[in-house]
């Protein structure tokens, strides 16, 4: 037997039903009919298609439609909310943008980026009668192979910093005014092309064509092949969605990453990467949907334990095989020279206890001059990457500040507690989804209106998603910003506990030169969409660290 609630208010109202027959009778009673009829002409109130209307019976907007708040105004709210946060974010963006537009290098960066240089000045005055005794020895080997170039490139990594970054200041500034005009134009266009597909009904159409399909070619029918017939709904809309998204991908890669010397990428490597992409959401994503469906399906009431479950293996699977089989088909990985620096970096990780099995370095500038990072694998199985770009941006002994960063993440348990939180999260969604996943207003508001037809689970998780949890989303991710921001800060610290401070200062410097970062981001637009804090405040705040210990 299938509960079908009377109204979707009572998600809100579960545990004390009479308060939702008393709240919905308040609002029922404030919306007379008069004043219903006259909102009902103001607000986009249901698709174009929907099942019935493509029967020939009257839709959820005509006479028969059930007297139901939900499914009345569903689309108007998911409309005006969508309006909002864009709305929204676009004020952030024009702050931004503003920003921009200054052409005097920012004096709180000019001060902190000084004192900086000043304390880089005395190492390099306690270094030099080092280096003098090194040069008279290196005199005598004069022939071993070394042409100088070597010196060349330490001599432009030492140079202070305050004056390659004001150089660079306007070259920042512009590439910052061309990523934010083209992200106020894309989300824009986003907005637009999703308010325009849901007043259309491109969801049931959708599936009505897949339906079709899996008919024609197949034999399947909606009532027992559901899940074969998702699949074919699931590729159909990610092809269009990518031939949607496509000119926006090709300017952003051709045009603005290349105008400022980043982009390395050719257009048939492009091209082979979408490729591979998309037969990477075959191999994995289809399984994974029919699994998870299949799941929902079968579960029972508590299906999102089950569900949960399954989601927290596949993450797992996933995060072993990216970086082992998918990664690779991308990228080079080949093992780090022997050196210095590779000896470092294991004396680095056996004093943390860190336990490092390999050390690779990633040709990163086969697509890009950004540089970059990271680390993975399980318990004793830890592996190092590095991008070729960073190793030439940047000395040996900073490349060391940033990986003492990046392990002061491991050693302060941040992946672990990013990791729990993702899955926490992951289960209440599901959790939620379940309280509503038999409330066939929603369904019914968003163009599956007939009764006689079963309503598809990946539909209905993918309605849940954009209506539903989209404003809970909204809040949790700020959330995760935050505590972004948080852990940065702390890692920060690690890193110069371990004595990297001013190392870690110069190197941050050089990367954010490299990578033309904003030198002078508003508050506002930082706050809400930096998950890493800006420049100046991790400068200050390691700055802040150096006065404590002096």
């Amino acid at each position: 037997v299938v509960h079908r609630q009377p109204s979707f208010l009572s998600l809100f109202f579960r545990i004390h039903p009479h308060r939702h027959r008393a709240a919905e009778r308040r609002i029922r009673k404030s919306l007379t009919t008069p004043r219903r009829l006259e909102l009902e002409k103001m607000l986009p109130l249901t698709p174009r298609y929907t099942q019935l209307a493509a029967k020939g019976t009257a839709a959820i907007g005509g006479d028969t439609a059930p007297d139901d708040l939900f499914t009345t105004y569903a689309v108007a709210a998911t409309i005006l909310f969508t309006l909002v946060v864009f709305l929204f974010e676009s004020y952030l963006s024009l702050r931004q943008r503003s920003t921009y537009h200054k052409t005097q290098f920012p004096q709180e960066l000019d001060t902190t980026v000084s004192n900086i240089d000043a304390e880089r000045a005395k190492e390099l005055k306690e270094e030099a009668a080092n280096d003098k005794k090194e040069d008279a020895a290196k005199v005598e080997k004069k022939g071993d192979g070394e042409d100088g170039s070597d010196e060349k490139k330490r001599v432009d990594r030492n140079a202070p910093l305050l004056p390659q970054l004001q150089s660079k200041f306007q070259a920042a500034q512009s590439y910052g005014l061309d990523k934010v005009n083209f992200s106020l134009f894309s989300s824009a266009y986003s907005t637009v092309e999703g308010v325009f597909f849901l007043l259309a009904g491109f969801n049931p159409y959708m599936w009505d064509i897949s339906c079709d399909l899996g008919s024609t070619y197949f034999g399947w029918t909606e009532a027992s092949d559901e899940i074969k017939i998702s699949l074919i709904f699931m590729a159909c809309t990610t092809v269009i969605g990518t031939i949607m998204s496509l000119p926006f991908e090709l300017y952003s890669t051709f045009q603005i990453e290349r105008k400022h010397g980043f982009n390395k990428q050719t257009i048939g490597l492009f091209v082979t990467d979408k490729i591979k992409g998309l037969m990477l959401m075959a191999v994995f994503g289809g399984p994974f949907m029919a699994l998870l469906l299949k799941i929902i399906k079968m579960g029972g009431e508590q299906f999102y334990l089950f569900v949960w479950a399954f989601t927290f293996v596949f993450s797992l699977f996933m995060m072993t095989v990216y970086p082992v089989v998918i990664m690779p088909l991308f990228n080079k990985y080949e093992p780090l020279p022997e050196g210095s620096l590779k000896d470092q970096i294991f004396s680095l990780a056996g004093r943390l206890e860190f336990p490092l099995t390999n050390l690779f370095a990633m040709d990163g500038s086969k697509r890009s001059s950004h540089s970059n990072a990271f680390m993975f694998g399980f318990f004793k199985n830890k592996r190092i990457v590095l991008y070729d770009t960073l190793m030439k941006q940047v000395r040996d002994d900073e490349i060391l500040a940033i990986l003492g960063h990046e392990l002061g993440h491991w050693k302060m348990g941040h992946t672990v507690t990013n990791f729990v939180i993702s899955q926490l999260y992951t289960g209440a969604a599901f959790f939620t989804f379940s309280l509503c996943y038999t409330s066939h207003e929603l369904y019914r508001a968003f163009g599956f209106d007939d009764d006689s037809r079963p309503v598809p689970t990946i539909i209905a998780l993918m309605l849940f998603f954009s209506t539903v949890w989209e404003p809970v989303d909204k809040m949790i991710s700020y959330a995760m910003t935050v505590h972004s921001r948080k852990c940065e800060f702390e890692a920060d610290e690690f890193s110069a506990s371990l004595g990297y401070n001013q190392k870690l200062q110069s190197g941050l410097c050089k990367i954010h030169l490299e990578n033309l970062g904003a030198m002078c981001p508003d508050p506002w637009y930082s706050t809400y969409h930096y998950s890493h804090p800006p420049l100046v405040e991790r400068l200050s705040a390691m700055m802040r660290l150096d006065k404590k210990v002096k």
